[in-house]
Formats: C-alpha cells, structure tokens, sequence
C-alpha cells in the first residue's frame, strides 16, 4: 500500500492533537496487524476516525451542550428516554455550562453498556474516548483486557499515543469491518463504528476526500460532479454537503434547478446543465 495512515493525517488533519498523530505513524505496525493494509480499508477506517475525532481533534466527548445541541439531540429521538419532554432536555444546557456534562452523561450513559446508575458518574468517567470514541466501562474494561492495559482504571490512557489505535482497532476487527470495507459498504461500516447511521453524510464526504488521495487521483474538489452539487448548494437547494456522488438528494436538486431553469428535464449530469451553473 503507498499511502501509509499517517500521510492522510498530514494532509487532511493539520490540526490533530499530538498524541494521535504519534499513533498514526504506526511504529509498531498495528494497522497492518489489524489487517488494515488495503487503499480500500484503510480509506474507510480513516473516514470514520477523522469523522468521530474532528479530524482528530477531539480527544474526550465534549459535555458542553448547548440548548440549540441538546434540542437537536432530542428532536433526532435520541434521548427521548432521558427526559420528559423536550423542555426538560434543552433546559439541562444550564447544567451542562456548570459542570461541563458531568450531570447529562451520568444520566444519558448511565445503566447501560456495563455503566452504574448516574450517581456513580460512570457516564461521564466512561464517555467517549479516542480515535473511534471508545464509550461505555464494559468497552474500557473489555479492550483494556485485551490490551494489556488498564483503561477501566486510568480511561485517559484511551487516548495516550502508544494505546490511541488499540481500542478502535479492537473495535474494528470485532465489527468484522474489513470486509464491510472491502464491498465498500460505508453503511456497513458506520452502523459498526456508530450503532446507527449518525453523521453519515459527513463521513461519505470524508472518504470521498480521502480516497482519491491514497490511490492518487484527482482531488474530490476537481470532478464535474462536486462543482455540480456545490453550485447547486450555492444557488439554493439543499442535497446536503457536496460528495460527489449523484444521490437521491442530487437528482431531486437537479430536477428542480433544471424546471426553474427551464431546461429539460433530466436528473443526469449533462453539459447543458453545467452550462447553467457556470462549472
């Protein structure tokens, strides 16, 4: 494989904390151990851990909601469980400015994945960590296990740059993901990583940025097919962020601006449509 994990780090991460780029130059070889060693799997195992870390950025799961974060959370059914109704949820944002989380995440995390109930603060001990967010104390215990280190005890060592890529890969093997990787299946994938399809335009464009890269092709940015959605961003119509792929959302876009434009109708990308748009 030429291009090597820390190559993409360098090109499509430059502000990643230290320790995860220590991680990514990989002296010990865990990528390749993990069975990482193809352009294809390590395309997609990049997309989920730049997605899941803000371009690794993120070492810890912030707590700092806000009341617009926590109202996204409840409109999206996710706490639902936690909280009467939505007033209760958004209005948590006020805690949330005093203790950073701790309060929200001992409830949202607690009695669940081997977590105590919210007094023990286990929510918050245990949130998500590292370079696939490791969350939960049955995770900690069982890939500190495995690992030969104690991340049930000290979860910071989640995110030390000798263990960073251990806990993710774990996770990545156990999910079988090598092969969701190798039929290019993102979804696959993300439901792996994720448990449900969170983010998912976010990581299509991720890999659609990386890929190209590690098997040097043009840039995503370069292709017909981005400068179409973006322009057709620009005008006004909402497909979603540019991944040159020509979706669903695309074709539907395109439908539209061609009827306001007056151009026949199709929901291919054509000349006289990137014509009208001025690509």
């Amino acid at each position: 494989m030429g291009v090597l994990a820390n190559q993409v780090v360098a090109k499509f991460a430059p502000n990643a904390k230290p320790g995860y780029v220590a991680a990514f130059a990989d002296p010990a070889g865990l990528l390749a151990a993990a069975g990482i060693t193809t352009p294809l799997r390590l395309a997609h195992f990049m997309a989920q851990a730049l997605h899941e870390t803000g371009a690794l950025t993120i070492l810890v799961e912030s707590g700092r909601y806000s009341a617009k974060n926590l109202g996204a959370m409840w409109d999206s059914g996710n706490w639902h469980r936690y909280f009467p109704d939505r007033a209760a949820c958004v209005a948590m944002a006020d805690q949330c400015a005093i203790d950073g989380g701790i309060a929200l995440f001992s409830l949202v995390y607690g009695n669940r994945m081997g977590n105590g109930p919210r007094e023990t603060q286990d929510g918050w001990r245990y949130r998500g960590r590292g370079v696939l967010q490791t969350t939960g104390r049955d995770a900690y215990a069982r890939f500190g296990a495995r690992c030969h280190v104690d991340f049930e005890g000290h979860p910071d060592l989640v995110v030390d740059a000798a263990h960073a890529l251990k806990p993710a890969l774990l996770e990545w093997s156990a999910k079988h993901l090598n092969a969701a990787a190798d039929n290019n299946d993102i979804e696959t994938v993300t439901l792996g990583i994720n448990g449900g399809l969170i983010g998912m335009a976010q990581r299509r464009v991720w890999f659609a940025r990386i890929w190209p890269f590690i098997i040097g092709a043009a840039p995503l940015e370069h292709s017909t097919e981005w400068k179409v959605q973006s322009a057709l961003v620009a005008a006004g119509y909402h497909l979603g962020l540019p991944d040159g792929v020509v979706g669903p959302a695309t074709r539907l876009a395109i439908l539209a601006y061609r009827a306001a434009k007056g151009l026949a109708p199709s929901p291919q990308v054509t000349p006289d449509l990137v014509h009208a748009l001025g690509v």
